[in-house]
């Protein structure tokens, strides 16, 4: 009735997303720039999500008392 699907020949590493023949997985060691990129590239809306909240939060009372008090304390270090 249904036809088996051909499995594909490569697939990506689920940890840093490059596409490796399927008997090249588990000897795979990712490189570290590549991860890296791979796991911003994940997270990108909750990077997004992140400063929009940090903008919102920065434009509240309470945030923008938080600015004029580390600005405050910046310049009595200096």
């Amino acid at each position: 009735m249904f036809a088996s699907f051909p499995q594909p020949a490569h697939l990506p590493c689920p940890a840093c997303g490059e596409s490796l023949p399927q008997e090249d997985l588990d000897a795979h060691v990712c490189a570290h720039d590549r991860w890296i990129g791979y796991q911003v590239f994940q997270l990108r809306h909750e990077i997004d999500d992140f400063d929009a909240e940090l903008a919102s939060y920065l434009e509240s009372p309470q945030g923008q008392f938080e600015l004029w008090y580390a600005e405050r304390e910046r310049r009595f270090a200096a």
